[in-house]
């Protein structure tokens, strides 16, 4: 039982999320985008509260930098450079 309303928080949540967030200095985020195609799993972000994933402590341009670079070097997708992201 306690799977099944777990599945069922996490589809919620999902659905709840919203396609493009609009962050600081011209960034535009894709978050639909990399749950469903990229990442996929919202703890790679997301710090779980309660079996929840829930806010990113430290969020900020530091977090950001390190993060969301590192991870694109990883999937060798997505901007490394500055202008990748910085849109203005």
């Amino acid at each position: 039982m306690k799977r099944i309303v777990l599945v069922l928080l996490l589809i919620a949540a999902n659905s709840f999320a919203s396609d493009i967030i609009k962050l600081k200095k011209g960034v535009s985020f894709n978050h639909l985008g990399h749950q469903s195609e990229k990442v996929g799993l919202c703890s790679a972000c997301h710090v779980e509260t309660e079996g929840t994933p829930g806010k990113i402590p430290g969020l900020g341009k530091e977090w950001a930098h390190k993060t969301c670079i590192e991870c694109h070097d990883i999937f060798e997708k997505g901007p490394t450079k500055c202008n990748g992201c910085h849109i203005s």
